[in-house]
């Protein structure tokens, strides 16, 4: 067993996984990836029926895994007791892609996030730096793991088995968000999470998908107006610029919000914003060189 403590990150998510796992009944379990300090990390993510008091994740679990099985198949299982309160059990099956992914990822660093999702809005979030050692039950097994040929049926029969015997005891979670290995590609589908407050590492999404909506928003309002200017003759850039003045504000209310690699992912999808940005930077540009004097 493993000792896992929460911590207070800044982690990036594919935002769909994320959707799609809240959008499972509970209790439930999934895989995937996030990212932390642009790391990318194996990511194993937990939806108990019920919320586990701050009291209780502030002072971490214990992580606990293994190979299960016989001659024929094998399923690997892992175990999560949050002291004092509840252990809860995972079964998942070694002959899947998307599992073989993420535990080649863990293996690799040696670290790994939990998320935890309670029954409120919160998440808590969780990193642990196992090191090679701590993962010594599933490296000496990664090549059993990688040739499985665990049948769904065999991970059934295991799955009754641990049902109807739970070791160690506790509540079993389902296994859900399986199958789509575009779950790993968080270029693709973006969402950052931002730690909200100091008690067991809370993380909540709900603020970052309000901050995201603001992003898009912003965004299709300035590039609908490049585009209407655009569209009614207008070509020349500074002519541009100075119907968009009254417009500045709200390209510093997105810049504010965004990072370096945000704006670059909205300039790509929207080429209104990315004209009246590459605008406003030559303009800079030229300011600072002293090729464009500004009155004084």
């Amino acid at each position: 067993m493993t000792n896992v403590h929460p911590l207070l990150p800044k982690l990036a998510i594919h935002r769909q996984f994320i959707d799609d796992f809240i959008a499972e009944q509970t209790p439930c379990f999934a895989l995937g990836m996030i990212e932390e300090r642009k790391q990318k990390l194996g990511l194993l993510a937990l939806r108990p029926r019920e919320t586990i008091p701050p009291e209780i994740t502030e002072s971490g679990f214990n992580f606990g895994h293994s190979l299960l099985g016989n001659a024929h198949f094998e399923v690997v299982h892992f175990a999560f007791e949050f002291y004092g309160f509840c252990t809860y059990n995972v079964l998942i099956n070694p002959n899947n892609p998307l599992v073989q992914a993420v535990l080649d990822t863990m293996i690799g660093s040696g670290e790994y996030v939990v998320l935890v999702k309670g029954a409120n809005q919160g998440v808590t979030a969780f990193r642990s730096q196992i090191g090679q050692q701590d993962l010594a039950g599933l490296t000496d097994n990664l090549v059993r793991i990688k040739n499985s040929t665990t049948s769904e049926s065999q991970y059934q029969q295991a799955l009754d088995q641990l049902q109807k015997n739970p070791f160690p005891p506790g509540q079993l979670l389902t296994w859900v968000c399986r199958d789509n290995l575009g779950y790993l590609d968080i270029a693709a589908d973006r969402l950052e999470m931002t730690a909200a407050g100091t008690r067991g590492g809370a993380v909540t999404a709900s603020d970052e998908t309000d901050r995201v909506s603001q992003q898009r928003a912003l965004a299709e309002l300035l590039d609908k107006k490049v585009n209407g200017l655009v569209n009614t003759g207008v070509c020349d850039d500074f002519i541009l610029l100075s119907h968009m003045a009254a417009d500045m504000s709200l390209f510093k209310q997105l810049m504010d919000l965004s990072d370096k690699d945000e704006m670059n992912g909205l300039c790509a999808v929207y080429p209104g914003l990315y004209r009246y940005a590459k605008l406003l930077e030559r303009i800079a540009t030229g300011i600072q060189s002293g090729e464009i004097e500004v009155p004084r």
